[in-house]
C-alpha cells in the first residue's frame, strides 16, 4: 500500500470516528481543509460515495461502513509496526530467557551473557544450560540455540554456522591400540557414546574420493552430556566423536588429536530457535546480534 493511500485511510478513520470534519482535524491536527481535501482524493480513487455531508452531521454509506471496517484494522496493524519498532529500537530492559546444550552454552553462550549484561545493565537474563532439548514455547524461552540437526517444528531457526564432527583420542589410547587406517579399525577403539544422538553408535564416514564406509562403534562408556564425554576422552578412557569447534583449544595442545583426518562425518549447524512470533523484544534482538557476531568469529 502506498504511503499516500495509508495516509487517506487514517484521515477517513478519524472522520468515521470523530463524527464531523471539525473534530477529526482536531485529532488530526490539521486544517479542516486538509482533512476535506484527503476524503475528496480518498473518495475519487475509489470512484465511491463513503460519507453523506448535511450541515450538522457526516454519516457513513452502506459501503462506506464496510469500508470503514477493513480501514480500521489496515490502521491498526500499520500502527503495531510502527510501534514494534520502536520498541525495537528502544534500550533493552526486563527478563531474557535463554537456553543451551552444555558444550556450546557454558563456553560459547555465557561468556556473551555477561558482555551483554555489562552493556544494557537493565536486562535480567536466565541462562539455561541443558543437552536435553526444551522446547522454547513450553519452557517460554526467548532463544534456544542448539547444536547439531533441527527436527521439524513451528519455530523459528536462524543458522549461525556450521562445525565439522571428528574423531578425536588422547596420545595415551593411540600409543596403546595403534592409530587406526581405516574407519573400519575403529570398531576395535573402546569407545564414548554420546547418548543424547539419535544413533549414537552408527556412523557413516566419506572418503576424499566419494566412497563411504558405515561403522558400529563398540561401546565402553556413555554420557549424556558433551563435556563429560570430552573430560573422559582427555583422560584416555576411549575415542569419541565431538564437534571440531569445541575442541579446537586440545588440538592445539595436543592433549587430544583427530584420527582419520581425510575421512569426514556429517556435519552439523549451529542454530539460534525462537518461538514463531511475529514480535521480538529489543533484548532478544540485539542478544541475538551480538552471539551470531561472537559465534561466526568463533567458527571462521
Amino acid at each position: 500500500m502506498a504511503k499516500s493511500n495509508l495516509n487517506r485511510l487514517e484521515y477517513f478513520v478519524a472522520i468515521a470516528e470523530a463524527g464531523t470534519i471539525t473534530a477529526a482535524a482536531d485529532r488530526m491536527r490539521v486544517s479542516k481543509a486538509v482533512v476535506s481535501k484527503q476524503l475528496q482524493l480518498l473518495e475519487e480513487e475509489l470512484g465511491a460515495t463513503l460519507i453523506v455531508r448535511n450541515s450538522r452531521h457526516l454519516n457513513l454509506t452502506e459501503i462506506g461502513q464496510s469500508f470503514y471496517a477493513a480501514a480500521q484494522a489496515s490502521v491498526a496493524q500499520a500502527e503495531e509496526a510502527y510501534a514494534m519498532v520502536r520498541r525495537g529500537n528502544a534500550e533493552p530492559s526486563g527478563t531474557l530467557r535463554i537456553t543451551a546444550p552444555l558444550d556450546l552454552g557454558a563456553d560459547y553462550v555465557a561468556p556473551v551473557v555477561a558482555e551483554f549484561r555489562r552493556m544494557h545493565p537493565a536486562v535480567t537474563i536466565e541462562l539455561t544450560l541443558s543437552d536435553v532439548r526444551i522446547d522454547p514455547v513450553e519452557a517460554r524461552f526467548d532463544i534456544a540455540y542448539r547444536v547439531g540437526w533441527l527436527s521439524d517444528s513451528a519455530n523459528i531457526a536462524r543458522k549461525l554456522g556450521e562445525f565439522r564432527q571428528i574423531v578425536v583420542a588422547s596420545a595415551e589410547v593411540i600409543n596403546e591400540l595403534g592409530d587406526p587406517d581405516t574407519p573400519s579399525d575403529l570398531s576395535n577403539f573402546p569407545f564414548i557414546e554420546h547418548r543424547a544422538l539419535s544413533t549414537p553408535l552408527r556412523w557413516r564416514f566419506s572418503g576424499q574420493t566419494g566412497e563411504t564406509i558405515d561403522v558400529e562403534m563398540k561401546r565402553a562408556l556413555s554420557a549424556d552430556v558433551t563435556p563429560a564425554i570430552k573430560a573422559m576422552t582427555l583422560d584416555g578412557a576411549g575415542i569419541s566423536i565431538l564437534p571440531d569447534f569445541y575442541v579446537r583449544k586440545e588440538l592445539a595442545d595436543k592433549s587430544l588429536i583427530q584420527l582419520l583426518p581425510d575421512w569426514t562425518l556429517p556435519s552439523g549447524g549451529i542454530y539460534a530457535v525462537y518461538p514463531p512470533t511475529q514480535y521480538r523484544s529489543s533484548a532478544t534482538q540485539r542478544f541475538s546480534k551480538l552471539f551470531a557476531e561472537n559465534m561466526g568469529k568463533e567458527l571462521a
